[in-house]
């Protein structure tokens, strides 16, 4: 049974209950992920709580007095009903709890007094402070009976003292197994409504738990631990009430932790090696010490750990090689291997200590397209305690011990998010601690809705939460008038409501009760739309000529082989991430992808977006339709597809805020506002045709290109003026002229030319970084020359000045020819001088070569002697006094290759030896 159906039959028929005065109830503290709340007040206290452990069941109430008090009695009934394994079942009374007989009389209960449990019972109810059976107890839960207990800590502590109280209060025994505590803290009486919907788990308790003790036997005097071995840790995400960091990273980044469950404990390090680390050793001893509690009871090492073994049986420990078995004290084990979870959780909770190891990174390399937080071995335990184990790895390294004096001050992920929670809802102070804590908080965050929470209270709890955050700020809106801060709350708000729109808007297996579902556009036609399943080269972007609404969803149906040949529905074209950047005029990460792994599947994006199909380099499917339910049309122009007059009359009205303009080689994406008075797009997509094509004859690729280029504007990219990849970005402001073929012409456009440069550059021949941001020039050069009929250089780029270029080149052979030096323009003149003695010829070939030449080291020298050796063997001129005097590490070797070729005679660089003389 869920949590939330076993909430309706407690809570079925009553409204309210009241907590009186006379007898004060006690906060309940749930940590376990069976454990849900019945009654939580307006102060975030736990008044009344059940949960299940093994095949049975518990409701723990407050106090002792309510087992028995008159205006709890259906309350009284609905547990009972809900505990009884068997409608006619046997309830067991407890001496202590005897004034609950009579209205269990009054219900025609069958109902027996007793201090001791009895087979025939299916029930047992008792006060918490007796504690006289406490296995039994348990044992008589695990099997399938009932517990109901009430109880509080007030008279235990005040005789005992506040510390271990949920250790050592005799109903915690009990009742902690299956993660509900009786706390010191008071809760406040008063008359209580009980909700329609189970209510959610608070995120903190106030009864705040010390780990200083536990820090102490823990980490001892150690500042730091030396993680430093032959293999990689991993990051630990600590999330649960009773689990704490041992060490941080300089990102607050938990290295190594420890928890207690039940009864027991469990301390969790991050690779194999750790247990064979000598400078982990102090340690290690420290960890199996707190673990065995000072029972000095037998220690249980899975079968393969030898090596650990070895060591701790050299230190005196009584161990053995063996499975988990119930009369260890302690059990050391791998994360790697499966395990029995609930075998292994109750050995821990009825009181073992396990010390659990791995790197789950490894298992995530050999398990691509798996989520290490659900899928990995190790967390389908560790999660439930609290500490799970990511799929990523941090260098090895020394980190930070955490301080037992200051613990509290610590990272803790419920904590800050909760501190987090005060200061976005209630306007508190950030602090100190929690402004150096943000970053990790939201690291976290997107790691926790990782980690299934279905039936999980304690877990779901922090969805609820983020949930409720949204829901009562709201959801900013960046834009050009509204910029927002990229640390601001704002910002904050954004990158949550994008998480939990990721994680929970498509799926049904489970979705948090409060959060609302996007509705499907119904009012929108089905679309029906062809798609080139077929891809030769790099994976590629294709265009449906749709557009999905923000805030809403849609519905994609597939051919059935698209289903399993590794394609994805992507929503949004701008892909920058802005999370860099320090104001954002939009979200900073726009983009949402979903595998295409059936054949019909629901979308949707929180901020909206173009529709592509992601086809994967090497898809053979050839054309096929899709049919596309809640779409909106987006004018989208074909070149030599798109009828002029449906262009005019309907297309270019589509509603869609962005607009694709397309050729074989070339896509445009762009606002729609700027090609609605856009007559005849004809041709200006020619003329950006035979740019492609001059970019493809200096290149000597085929044409069409095997996936055409894509420039997208944006109204923010991730750096500079504009820059390369697939796609382009560039500024809003940069695409008003990209269809006025007529200014283009007279003015040039050297800086998307420069961009698509960089996209035809290959690592096999660019001189890193020298010139990165030269070479890609040539392409600029060659199309204004080609396409822009002889535009003049001098005019295509300001820095090609003659005067210009003659200081460059002096200035850099007056210095010594460092190459240091040689960077951007200075690398380019290099380049233009053989271009201006040559032509284009031997780059045409030379970049033809290149693509047949395999085995090309990666050194710079290397690549730097082949160039002059391909180049001059190209043109059969001697180059290398002339690559030597620009201060390129020509050996001798190549030079001597040379030597027979004629010497360059309009080498340009004896004009500048000669005035230099």
């Amino acid at each position: 049974m869920t949590a939330s159906t076993a909430y309706k039959c407690l809570a079925a028929g009553i409204d309210t209950l009241e907590f009186s005065w006379d007898c004060v109830p006690c906060d309940l503290l749930l940590t376990g992920e069976k454990a849900f709340p019945i009654l939580v007040n307006p102060s975030g206290q736990v008044l009344l709580a059940a949960s299940q452990y093994g095949k049975g069941r518990l409701v723990v109430l407050p106090h002792a007095e309510y087992l028995s008090s008159p205006k709890f009695s259906n309350f009284i009934q609905n547990s009972l009903n809900w505990l009884k394994p068997s409608p006619d079942a046997i309830i067991g009374i407890h001496p202590t709890c005897r004034g609950l007989e009579n209205i269990l009389l009054s219900m025609s209960m069958k109902v027996q007094t007793s201090n001791k449990l009895s087979t025939s019972f299916g029930v047992y109810c008792t006060d918490a402070f007796e504690g006289s059976q406490p296995k039994e107890l348990i044992e008589f839960v695990k099997t399938g009976g009932g517990l109901f207990i009430g109880g509080t800590t007030e008279i235990w502590t005040a005789v005992k003292g506040m510390e271990d109280v949920l250790q050592n209060y005799p109903g915690n025994k009990v009742t902690g197994v299956a993660g509900i505590f009786f706390t010191p803290k008071r809760g406040t009486p008063g008359i209580y409504a009980l909700t329609k919907q189970m209510p959610t788990t608070p995120l903190v308790s106030l009864f705040e738990i010390d780990f200083t003790r536990d820090l102490k036997l823990l980490v001892g005097g150690l500042s730091a631990f030396d993680l430093k071995t032959d293999d990689m840790p991993c990051p630990l995400l600590v999330h649960g009430y009773r689990a704490f960091s041992l060490c941080y990273d300089g990102r607050y980044q938990t290295c190594l932790a420890a928890a207690r469950y039940g009864q027991g404990r469990i301390v969790v390090l991050t690779q194999e090696e750790q247990l064979k680390s000598l400078q982990l050793k102090p340690f290690i001893i420290n960890a199996l010490s707190w673990l065995d509690t000072g029972n000095n009871g037998k220690i249980g090492i899975e079968r393969g750990m030898n090596a650990f073994y070895n060591l701790i049986i050299q230190e005196k420990f009584d161990c053995e090689l063996s499975d988990l078995v119930p009369t260890l004290s302690v059990y050391c084990c791998r994360s790697s291997n499966k395990h029995d979870v609930e075998k292994t959780l109750e050995f821990v909770a009825e009181g073992g200590g396990l010390l659990i190891t791995g790197q789950p990174w490894f298992w995530a390399f050999q398990n691509p397209g798996r989520e290490a937080l659900a899928d990995y071995p190790g967390n389908h335990i560790l999660n439930k305690v609290g500490i799970s184990m990511l799929g990523v790895y941090l260098k090895p390294d020394t980190y930070k011990a955490v301080n037992a004096v200051d613990a509290s001050l610590q990272y803790h992920f419920r904590n800050a998010l909760w501190q987090l929670e005060q200061h976005l809802i209630d306007k508190k102070d950030l602090g100190v601690p929690l402004a150096s804590w943000t970053s990790t908080i939201l690291k976290d965050i997107e790691s926790v809705l990782k980690i299934p929470a279905e039936d999980f209270p304690t877990l779901s709890s922090i969805q609820e939460t983020l949930i409720h955050l949204l829901e009562t700020c709201g959801i900013p809106r960046p834009s050009k008038n509204n910029r927002i801060k990229i640390n601001s709350k704002e910002s904050f708000l954004i990158k949550i409501a994008t998480l939990l729109h990721n994680k929970y808007a498509m799926q049904k297996e489970y979705v948090p009760r409060t959060y609302k579902p996007f509705p499907q556009n119904t009012t929108y036609p089905t679309q029906n739309i062809e798609i080139d399943g077929t891809n030769n080269g790099c994976t590629a972007w294709r265009s449906t000529g749709l557009y999905i609404s923000p805030e809403t969803s849609a519905v994609l149906t597939f051919p059935s082989s698209f289903v399993a040949a590794g394609l994805q529905v992507q929503i949004g074209c701008h892909s920058d991430n802005l999370d860099h950047a320090e104001w954002v005029q939009r979200p900073p990460t726009v983009i949402q992808t979903y595998s295409i792994n059936q054949d019909r599947i629901s979308i949707s994006s929180l901020w909206g977006g173009l529709l592509y199909i992601i086809v994967p380099s090497g898809t053979q499917l050839g054309h096929c339709h899709i049919k596309v339910e809640g779409a909106l049309q987006a004018p989208f122009y074909q070149h030599g597809k798109t009828r002029p007059l449906a262009w005019i009359e309907t297309v270019r009205h589509f509603p869609a805020p962005w607009a694709e303009m397309a050729t074989e080689n070339i896509i445009f994406t762009l606002p729609s506002d700027m090609v609605r008075d856009l007559q005849d797009p004809a041709a200006a997509l020619s003329f950006w045709d035979s740019v492609m094509e001059s970019i493809a004859e200096l290149s000597d690729i085929p044409i069409p290109f095997s996936r055409p280029e894509r420039i997208v504007a944006d109204v923010q990219i991730s750096g500079g003026f504009m820059h390369a990849g697939y796609p382009i970005m560039i500024h809003v402001e940069s695409a008003r002229h990209l269809f006025d073929v007529e200014h283009i012409r007279a003015h040039g456009f050297w800086g998307l030319t420069h961009e698509l440069g960089h996209n035809q550059q290959k690592s096999s021949w660019e001189i890193s970084p020298h010139t990165l941001e030269a070479t890609c020039n040539l392409w600029s050069i060659y199309i204004h020359e080609k396409v822009l009929e002889n535009f003049p250089r001098d005019r295509a780029h300001p820095q090609l000045q003659p005067l210009r270029r003659t200081e460059r080149v002096q200035t850099y052979l007056k210095n010594g020819s460092k190459l240091e030096d040689w960077n951007t323009w200075t690398s380019l003149e290099t380049y233009l001088q053989l271009q201006e003695g040559f032509g284009w010829e031997p780059f045409i070939q030379l970049f033809s070569d290149y693509q047949k030449i395999s085995g090309i080291k990666s050194e710079n020298a290397y690549k730097m002697n082949l160039w002059a050796e391909k180049f001059s063997q190209q043109v059969k001129r001697n180059l290398a006094p002339f690559f030597k005097k620009w201060g390129w590490p020509i050996e001798e070797s190549i030079a001597q290759k040379l030597i027979d070729f004629p010497e360059w005679e309009d080498n340009p660089l004896k004009t500048y030896i000669s005035t230099q003389s």
